[in-house]
């Protein structure tokens, strides 16, 4: 055995060889089967009964209706949902694309510790998020003016500017996080800007299309459907009027236009060739003398967003006074030990296909048309898939109790963990070109440097498993068995007029431990991160690799 240098026709696969190929597809295979089993299947069988008139009252076989269904729904009033739904959406998105950019960019123009003091400061937004406790707040904030959300004309609006109060502090966390990376590279910096901006408003106009919490936490979707939201208009003429049929139909609406956006959006992140990569330890600061006017318009900026945030979660401050809301012992055990365990595994699958989609590189510069068949699926949430969901818990027997989230992939993950892997792998390429090791350099400069980004994902994910109230509304048929949104909710709606606090909703141990976690990962990883879009270029050179002789 004796080395030989082999030129490789296509070093954006890896080594060329069969191995990497094989291994990257093995990777990508868990997250596949997972997108059939929760993903697939459900949206088949929602079509299927969007054509049947099922319900809950009626026995037997359902009699095939055709179109029928969907004819209802649209007659019903889904367009007028569908766009209160988007327009929920649209203050957010202003402060996403507009102001978050502007704050990352005076963050990055202060330097290194207004950029950590940022992240760290900010992180503590997103680990409080609550939509059950917010919307709760906001309810109880206006009971002193009741007409506010009984009058059909001004319960849209009021809902519509409280969301977009409520989620001021979380869209500007999350927006400098992912806007940072493009003025840390400062390379194609507008086409790399635009691009992050577009992904950022697709994703919002998904959580938009199925919103649920906050109309539903506040007004009931009414009065007279004014704030009804695609998937309320599902909850409810599904669950709570039994058409299920017709309620399938509004699912399958409602999961067309989400394939729409998830395939725009991979298509983005495909065409752009937006990547992100880690920079070196000794490269993370600039270097630059401090610049005096930076930091005070850095200062100003974290400032007024603190300033901002804190007045529009006042009503939040107000609700974390008064007693816990009183229920069966152990909904914090029925809801945090299966949202961690789902999050690990959805996301647990993502790293690994990521690894192999875009680190291993199966095929080549055309690795990431791998996630192609996942696109229609990137965004879809519970909600579509929650009357297929029902009934199959229904028929094994499983339903009151089952609290475990359905969903068991989390495709955002994937496409979030696959550009990071992307500008990974070119380093990697580069360095087996030089002649480095192939496994070890790909350990060193792959699978470590975005395996914190991962655990960040992971956090993300369990916190919203946690505050997820619409699948412990189908599943909890019994009080004993509900979680805590569930129980803030009905505490909520107890008709004794008490008033209970809604701290409950991320207990204080989690939001210290999500708090640390995520302002660890971002000053000490996420900070040195850096994004960029556009072609590059192919490493040279041979990569040494033994061959028997």
């Amino acid at each position: 055995m004796q080395p030989q240098v082999l030129v490789q026709q296509s070093p954006r696969g890896a080594d060329g060889g069969v191995v990497a190929k094989v291994v990257g597809v093995l990777l990508l295979l868990p997250a596949a089967v997972l997108t059939i089993i929760t993903l697939v299947v459900p949206t088949g069988r929602t079509v299927g009964t969007s054509m049947r008139a099922e319900s809950f009252l009626a026995r037997g076989e359902a009699e095939y209706v055709g179109f029928d269904n969907f004819d209802a729904v649209v007659e019903g009033g889904f367009w007028s949902a569908l766009g209160f739904a988007v327009s929920l959406v649209l203050l957010p998105i202003v402060v996403a694309v507009v102001i978050a950019p502007l704050l990352a960019a005076a963050f990055e123009w202060a330097g290194g510790w207004a950029r950590v003091t940022a992240r760290v400061v900010l992180s503590l937004a997103i680990v409080v998020f609550s939509p059950v406790a917010l919307a709760i707040a906001w309810q109880r904030a206006l009971r002193e003016e009741p007409e506010l959300l009984a009058d059909p004309d001004l319960a849209g609006g009021v809902v519509w500017s409280s969301l977009a109060f409520m989620t001021f502090g979380v869209v500007c966390a999350v927006g400098v996080m992912v806007f940072l990376p493009a003025f840390r590279a400062r390379r194609k910096l507008f086409p790399t800007l635009f691009t992050i901006a577009g992904l950022v408003v697709l994703g919002l106009l998904a959580v938009g299309l199925q919103q649920f919490t906050v109309p539903f936490a506040m007004t009931g979707f009414g009065p007279a459907d004014a704030t009804m939201t695609p998937a309320g208009m599902m909850f409810t003429t599904a669950f709570a009027n039994g058409r299920i049929g017709a309620g399938a139909a509004v699912a399958t609406l409602l999961l067309l236009f989400l394939a729409v956006l998830g395939i725009v959006a991979v298509l983005v992140v495909i065409l752009t060739r937006l990547r992100v990569s880690v920079r070196p330890w000794r490269s993370s600061g600039s270097g630059a003398p401090v610049n005096a006017g930076a930091i005070v318009v850095a200062v100003l900026a974290l400032v007024a967003v603190l300033v901002v945030a804190w007045i529009t979660m006042a009503p939040w401050f107000d609700a974390l006074g008064g007693p816990e809301p009183e229920g069966p012992a152990g909904a914090d055990g029925r809801t945090w030990p299966p949202a961690l365990l789902a999050a690990l595994v959805s996301v647990g699958v993502a790293y690994f296909g990521a690894l192999g989609v875009s680190g291993l590189r199966p095929l080549g510069r055309h690795s990431e048309w791998l996630l192609m068949p996942f696109a229609p699926w990137l965004f879809v949430g519970v909600a579509p898939l929650g009357i297929e969901f029902f009934k199959s818990l229904r028929d094994e027997g499983k339903l009151d109790g089952s609290v475990f989230p359905p969903i068991l992939v989390s495709l955002v993950s994937l496409l979030v963990l696959a550009v990071l892997c992307r500008g990974q792998a070119e380093r990697w390429q580069q360095q087996t070109a030089a002649g480095a090791p192939v496994a070890g350099s790909f350990f060193r400069t792959v699978v470590l440097p975005t395996l914190p980004p991962a655990v960040l994902l992971f956090v993300v994910t369990a916190f919203l498993n946690a505050q997820d109230l619409f699948w412990g509304l189908l599943t909890a048929q019994s009080p004993e068995n509900v979680t805590t949104p569930m129980l803030l909710f009905t505490a909520n709606a107890d008709l004794t007029g008490e008033t209970y606090s809604v701290a409950s909703a991320t207990p204080l141990v989690a939001v210290v431990l999500g708090f640390v976690a995520l302002g660890a990962i971002q000053a000490l990883h996420l900070d040195r991160m850096t994004a960029t879009v556009g072609r590059v270029d192919d490493p040279t050179g041979p990569i040494r690799l033994p061959v028997s002789q």
